[in-house]
Order: C-alpha cells, then sequence, then structure tokens
C-alpha cells in the first residue's frame, strides 16, 4: 500500500461509518471506539486505518520494536499500513545555528503488526476487563482536580449522575465505583471539549461526544460500555466532514486523559 492508496482507505474506513450511521446501525462507530480505546495515541487517520484493516487488533507494533521486545514477526505476515510523518530540521530565524525545531514534510507508508502476528516471550499483561476501575478512578479524580476543575460529591436524585458547569463537577455520591469512573470521564470531556464555549450549540451532539469519550476510557479501563444509552447515531448529521471533526475531538480528548490518568 503506497501514499495515496493508504489515503484512500481511510476515505473508505470513513464513508463506511457514515453508510452504516445513514442506516441507522451503530455498532460499526462502536467498533472504532473500541479501537480508539486500545490505540488512543494514534491520530485519526491512523485509528481509521488500523480499525479497517484489522478490526481486531489489540498490541500493534512496527517491525524492529517487537524484535527490540525479543518477538519477532512470522514470515509472511502482512503489515498494517498506517502514516508516519516525514519530519526534518528547520533553523529558527534569530536563533543559534546549532538549534532547529522539527517541521512536518509530510506522510509515508510504515507497516505495524499486530500481536497475533509474532512469536516470543509473553507480555506484560494489559488492563484485564473487571468492571471496577480500581486505582484509575482516584487517579482520574486526580487530573480533574489537577487540572484546576472543582470536584463535588453530592447527593443528587437517582436519575442525575453528574454534570459539568465549566470549571467545576459535581458527581452523585451513591454511585458504584464503576458509574463514577465513567461519569467523571463524560463530565470532564464536557469541559475539554470546549461544550461550554460556541463550538458546540446541539445538545444531542455535546452528550454523545462526550458519552462516546467516556466509553473509550472506560473500555481502555475495563469498564464494560456496551450498555450506555448513547445514540452514537447522532455524531452523524447527514455531514461526513462533521463527523470527522466529532471523532478527532473524541479521540484528542480521550486520548488526553487516559495520558494524564497514566502520568
Amino acid at each position: 500500500m503506497n501514499k495515496e492508496q493508504a489515503q484512500k482507505a481511510t476515505e473508505t474506513a470513513l464513508q463506511d461509518l457514515v453508510k452504516a450511521l445513514e442506516q441507522g446501525k451503530s455498532d460499526e462507530l462502536i467498533k472504532y471506539l473500541t479501537c480508539m480505546s486500545r490505540f488512543h495515541q494514534y491520530s485519526l487517520r491512523n485509528l481509521l486505518l488500523i480499525s479497517h484493516q484489522q478490526p481486531d487488533a489489540t498490541q500493534v507494533a512496527g517491525f524492529h520494536t517487537w524484535r527490540k521486545l525479543k518477538r519477532s514477526v512470522r514470515k509472511g505476515e502482512k503489515g498494517i499500513a498506517i502514516l508516519a510523518p516525514l519530519a526534518f530540521r528547520k533553523k529558527t530565524k534569530g536563533s543559534p545555528k546549532d538549534e532547529s525545531e522539527q517541521a512536518i514534510a509530510g506522510f509515508r507508508v510504515v507497516h505495524v503488526f499486530d500481536i497475533k502476528q509474532t512469536d516470543g516471550p509473553q507480555l506484560p499483561e494489559l488492563i484485564t476487563p473487571t468492571g471496577d476501575p480500581g486505582i484509575a478512578l482516584a487517579q482520574l479524580e486526580d487530573v480533574i482536580r489537577g487540572n484546576g476543575i472543582e470536584l463535588d460529591s453530592q447527593d443528587l436524585p437517582s436519575d442525575t449522575h453528574g454534570c459539568s458547569m465549566g470549571g467545576k463537577i459535581i458527581v452523585n455520591c451513591n454511585l458504584s465505583a464503576a458509574e463514577r469512573f465513567s461519569v467523571l470521564a463524560h463530565e470532564l470531556a464536557h469541559e475539554w471539549l470546549a461544550h461550554h464555549s460556541a463550538r458546540c450549540q446541539d445538545v444531542r451532539i455535546r452528550e454523545t461526544e462526550a458519552e462516546a469519550v467516556a466509553f473509550v476510557v472506560g473500555t481502555a479501563h475495563g469498564i464494560n460500555c456496551e450498555q450506555s444509552s448513547a445514540d452514537y447515531i447522532q455524531l452523524y448529521r447527514g455531514d461526513s466532514e462533521a463527523l470527522s471533526r466529532s471523532l478527532k475531538e473524541i479521540q484528542r480528548v480521550a486520548s488526553r486523559i487516559l495520558q494524564e490518568i497514566a502520568s
């Protein structure tokens, strides 16, 4: 697969999502969000490529990275094509001669392989789905407070799980650990998706974007989010570009939350 084919595959993957949503099916988008929970550090474009080529992939890395991990790619295995940036050093005006900054000149196709395409010593186990976020709940609460957002637990009505108020999150104190984790991820998503600004006026889209972020973050930490009430079809408003913008924002915020929990 060359660069043009990879870009075409990205467009095809997005259009497949659009078609599924047009037909009232959200399963394909749920598969994509599940893929995002595994590979949140990848760009939207590469997430689409991985999900489109090998939707059941769980751990991917390049040939040489697998070798460093003492695992070898099996002969004849077909790699997953993704796009990697071509970087070059750019001289900054007014800076010393030995100083420069990195700039992107374009992209090239590289290939990664899923762990099931390799042989070697077993790697450390990933998070095991248990339905309990464990220490990640306290870490998520620390992330919220560490970013200057006030966090308050209150005895709210049973049908109210929480709310985001632009700098303050209130959560129902009667929730289970798994529910609390999911609600906090949802409300933090509202904060970081700029839902309190003029970015998105449609309440349905705001709620669906936030629920999608909570799905990605929760799935990454073993929380079963499949029974979520989110109607992911709302992300598609008859406009594939709007869907792409929403997915980019979901990826950006979910990745930020997961990275800050892990740091």
